[in-house]
């Protein structure tokens, strides 16, 4: 079993689930072994831990029985508060250069809804003597709350990411026919539902809506029914205000842990004119898109 030392975890965090593989490396065909883990409630609230010691505890049994001591580890964190931006920034700056002017702009012509964000970005496309920047900005104190436990039960976490990119990685990696520019990725979970559009394989724009738990299928219908309405309205809101009618999404993609997301996508298909497509035929469940997708992440 000496292979396992070099194997990696990768963990997706909601507000109620925790859900892991074990890679032996960074590609699919890699895994080890999945699972799933059913948080007690009020430990974590809007992407925060709220009751440290019972997470921590958690996360320390999970390391005990996986022997994952001394492993590395990639994390996805709730969506809930990430800000999406596009921003225009002196073409002549290099990547770090870039983030570096971003981060002295904060707080003066850049504002976020939080203070002292974590911040990464990444490069769209070059207009003359500018060159548009997608900024992602994410409360600092979440991530580090987070990787204060991993590291506490001797875990060796060295990338965060969001769990929208996670979904999204892993529907690029296991569908082979070409892929279309403007997706709507629909990630429904038991305690939240995130609308993100991809243009060009970019995320430019992230919607987050905390939801109540819905577990009899009687009322499946009833929430779908409420947040279709935003769904249209984010399709509208893409074609009309983000491409100025120069385009509009041509596929949904449905996934999460929601047990209504079979009626979701049937819905889909019958009230609107887009392609739908989920990962029900893959071969773990398909709530397990994130994290699969969080395992193909370079570790650079």
């Amino acid at each position: 079993m000496g292979f396992m030392s070099n194997g990696r975890v990768n963990i997706v965090i909601t507000n109620r689930k925790l859900r892991y593989t074990f890679h032996k490396n960074n590609k699919l065909d890699g895994l080890e072994e999945h699972g799933e883990l059913k948080l007690p409630p009020s430990v974590l609230e809007d992407g925060k831990i709220i009751d440290k010691a019972v997470f921590s505890e958690q996360i320390r049994q999970l390391v005990q029985e996986h022997k994952w001591k001394r492993k590395k580890l990639l994390f996805a964190v709730p969506d809930d508060t990430v800000v999406i931006r596009q921003l225009d920034v002196p073409a002549a700056l290099t990547r770090e250069e870039a983030r570096g002017y971003i981060e002295t702009q904060l707080g003066s012509s850049i504002y976020l809804p939080f203070a002292n964000p974590a911040i990464a970005i990444d490069f769209l496309e070059k207009q003359g003597d500018m060159q548009q920047v997608l900024l992602f900005a994410y409360p600092k104190e979440k991530i580090t709350d987070f990787m204060e436990v991993f590291e506490e039960q001797g875990l060796r976490p060295i990338v965060a990411d969001l769990t929208s990119l996670s979904v999204y990685r892993y529907y690029m990696s296991t569908r082979q026919e070409e892929k279309p520019h403007h997706v709507l990725l629909i990630h429904w979970n038991e305690d939240a539902l995130v609308l993100t559009a991809f243009k060009e394989n970019k995320p430019i724009f992230t919607r987050h809506m905390k939801l109540e738990q819905t577990n009899e299928e009687v009322q499946w219908d009833r929430t779908i029914d409420e947040y279709l309405i935003e769904i249209n309205r984010i399709i509208d809101f893409y074609r009309y205000s983000i491409t100025k009618g120069a385009a509009q999404i041509e596929l949904l993609l449905v996934s999460g842990d929601f047990a209504g997301l079979p009626q979701l996508k049937g819905r889909l298909m019958e009230e609107t004119v887009y392609k739908v497509e989920d990962f029900q035929k893959d071969e773990l469940p398909a709530k397990y898109a994130d994290v699969l997708g969080l395992a193909t992440k370079n570790e650079g």
